[in-house]
């Protein structure tokens, strides 16, 4: 599953519960309080999915299930679970449904452990060999699901809506739909639509978004979260999650309105992003992400940076006017810029008489370190040094690295973080448009 660098979800805050007119009872473990309807405009809506309707597995208790996408005040509407209290879960229900992740876990660890750590298309297809077979998880998960079915509404209801849609893979899940699916054609539960229903304030779901199944279905369930959560914490990092797959999918209108509205919730002025002390909030987030989608898109000229020239002074990014320029803004403990390197040694031999340049820019805290580095790796090009929390940094609105930055000779972004041959071809494509003279060795 997916994850973000600094553009992920916000570090755990308290929960904030439902408003008046829900249920007047709540779950100890919830630890909720009121806080009222914070002032937050609507999402504009991303199409209007159908109803939902959770199919029970045995004698549900037959909870109703919002529609997807509808904005409206957060419910509560816990049930007694085998006579707690309203919304208590009980003991037996908290035991079997972490034996129950704890068996799925011990059954498919290595084949977990090994994908994490696969990195060649050979370590890969080793892992694959240790992948468990769906008959033997799709037991566990059938139990998982009848557990939600009986009584969506509770801690442990939640925890197993959780594990389902981080852990467990197709034909087991629908990750298109959001939903549990059996290819022997029991019905499961719909894991979006009982998480709207019963779990949108919890902060728990805030974590679990970090690693939200891709699919159709993802953005609408995002859009309907935000809508209705209560919570900063959920609202933030449904709303980040939404902006990079809407940036990423080239809706950048929708992208930056969404944005907008964040950057306008002053609930989201305590919401850290990042675990570092005085670090950037949900609402600085979404400020830069406006900055970048509107000043940092391609198409755009890029602005007059700089930064400290390792052996000179300093340089802008204006003096390299007339050139093919690849930006690249890393740090020497980033492992996946530290693989790009001998391709850029490549790249930097292969168009050495060629009007381009490879412009490393360094954000390591000290200058020494990158000075060190330099020492024992050989990277034959210019080198910038601008440390953390950097004025290149935030208008560049750098939340990860490495971050690439392709600038034809007037300065304009051209392509944006490609890499290897994707990143070969746009530089012949742009040293072909403008001088007419791209590659001509085929290497």
């Amino acid at each position: 599953m997916p994850g973000w660098s600094q553009d992920q979800a916000p570090a755990p805050a308290a929960a904030l519960s439902s408003p008046s007119g829900s249920a007047s009872k709540q779950s100890d473990s919830a630890k909720v309080k009121p806080l009222g309807s914070p002032d937050k405009p609507v999402v504009a809506p991303l199409g209007t999915p159908a109803t939902a309707k959770m199919a029970p597995l045995g004698k549900a208790s037959k909870p109703s299930v919002a529609t997807l996408g509808k904005p409206g005040k957060p419910k509560f509407a816990l049930k007694t679970s085998g006579g707690g209290g309203a919304g208590a879960a009980a003991p037996d229900r908290v035991v079997e449904v972490k034996r129950l992740i704890d068996t799925y876990h011990r059954i498919a660890i290595g084949y977990y452990d090994r994908m994490v750590l696969a990195e060649t298309p050979d370590e890969i297809a080793a892992a694959e060999i240790h992948k468990p077979s769906a008959k033997a998880l799709r037991p566990i998960v059938r139990l998982v699901a009848e557990i939600i079915a009986v009584d969506p509404t509770d801690e442990p209801a939640l925890d197993a809506l959780l594990f389902i849609s981080k852990y467990v893979e197709v034909p087991i899940i629908d990750e298109t739909l959001g939903k549990v699916v059996f290819q022997d054609g029991a019905k499961g539960v719909d894991i979006n639509a009982l998480i709207l229903e019963h779990h949108a304030d919890n902060p728990k779901v805030a974590k679990a978004l970090r690693t939200w199944p891709k699919g159709p279905e993802t953005d609408k369930f995002l859009a309907a979260l935000f809508n209705k959560s209560h919570n900063p914490e959920v609202r933030a990092s449904a709303g980040i999650n939404l902006v990079n797959t809407l940036q990423r999918s080239e809706k950048a209108d929708l992208a930056v309105q969404l944005a907008e509205i964040m950057a306008a919730d002053r609930y989201l002025d305590g919401i850290p992003i990042t675990p570092r002390p005085n670090g950037p909030t949900a609402r600085d987030w979404a400020e830069g992400k406006v900055r970048e989608i509107r000043l940092l898109s391609v198409g755009n000229v890029l602005p007059d940076v700089s930064g400290a020239k390792l052996g000179g002074d300093a340089e802008s990014i204006t003096d390299y006017r007339g050139k093919v320029v690849v930006l690249d803004v890393w740090t020497t403990w980033c492992g996946p810029c530290a693989a790009m390197i001998p391709h850029q040694r490549e790249m930097v031999e292969r168009y050495r008489d060629k009007p381009f340049a490879l412009v490393s820019v360094s954000c390591d805290a000290e200058r020494e370190t990158l000075e060190s580095f330099l020492e024992t790796t050989e990277m034959p090009w210019d080198h910038w040094w601008v440390g953390t929390d950097s004025e290149l940094q935030e208008s560049l609105n750098i939340r990860s690295f490495p971050t690439i930055l392709v600038l034809d000779p007037k300065g304009v972004i051209r392509f944006k973080n490609i890499k290897g041959e994707e990143l070969d071809e746009a530089i012949e494509s742009l040293l072909e448009e403008f001088t007419g003279s791209g590659d001509q060795t085929g290497g």
